[in-house]
């Protein structure tokens, strides 16, 4: 709830108190885009020239719905192989939670989405939504830094834990994309600029997903070692 003081004048020398009070709670709306968010689809919502032909249309439109409670989605749009199918376009989606969290659409998302790609397709296509997969992933990660810098260890980890977030913001990750342990660690030398080294201990490899799944981010443990 919110609540201002606002003065009103009565007789003149004796103004009068009045208190507005919302009586519940907001709803609708949604956050700012993200800078990041605006560089990925900016060109390709540009290009689409408001109308649905080519994947990329789909996706651009796609990532400009909002839904009438205020959430976004992530999507990809893939054509059926089957010959009989050559225009039915499945678009698989996720519902936004958080900044680095996507959860399975609800109902109602999906057929608003329906509902605002069908404004813009071509007359030939059929459109159906797809529910995406999460792929959790919890990770140990070992930073190394100077051991003088050890009493600072809370810090460090914070700012570790901040580049970690922000690698893993759902505008980062796109159905498909693997899990690439140097390009992950790398991100962290580069960001935090008092890690001296870094690595994964509880994976040895990278992690591939299928094109109708997304990484997301369950757990992260961060440990620090003098060097």
């Amino acid at each position: 709830n919110s609540k201002g003081v606002g003065f009103l004048d009565g007789d003149i020398g004796n103004p009068a108190a009045l208190i507005i009070e919302n009586a519940s709670l907001a709803t609708g709306g949604a956050d700012a885009e993200s800078v990041a968010h605006a560089k990925k689809y900016a060109p390709l919502w540009f290009k689409s020239q408001d109308r649905l032909v080519t994947l990329e249309d789909y996706v651009a439109r796609a990532a400009k719905f909002i839904s009438s409670y205020g959430t976004v989605g992530k999507v990809t749009a893939v054509v059926r192989r089957a010959y009989s199918s050559a225009n039915v376009i499945d678009v698989y989606v996720l519902e936004r939670a958080s900044d680095v969290q996507l959860q399975q659409a609800s109902t109602s998302f999906k057929m608003e989405m329906l509902d605002f790609l069908n404004e813009k397709k071509m007359l030939t296509d059929e459109i159906v939504i797809v529910d995406g997969i999460v792929r959790t992933l919890d990770l140990v990660t070992t930073i190394s830094v100077d051991r003088e810098l050890l009493p600072r260890e809370e810090e460090i980890k914070a700012s570790t834990r901040g580049s970690i977030l922000r690698y893993f913001n759902s505008d980062n990750r796109d159905f498909g994309n693997p899990f690439i342990l140097t390009d992950y660690t790398r991100t962290i030398f580069q960001e935090v600029d008092r890690v001296r080294f870094c690595e994964v201990d509880n994976l040895s490899e990278n992690v591939n997903v299928e094109f109708n799944e997304v990484i997301q981010l369950n757990n992260v443990t961060i440990n620090v070692k003098g060097v």
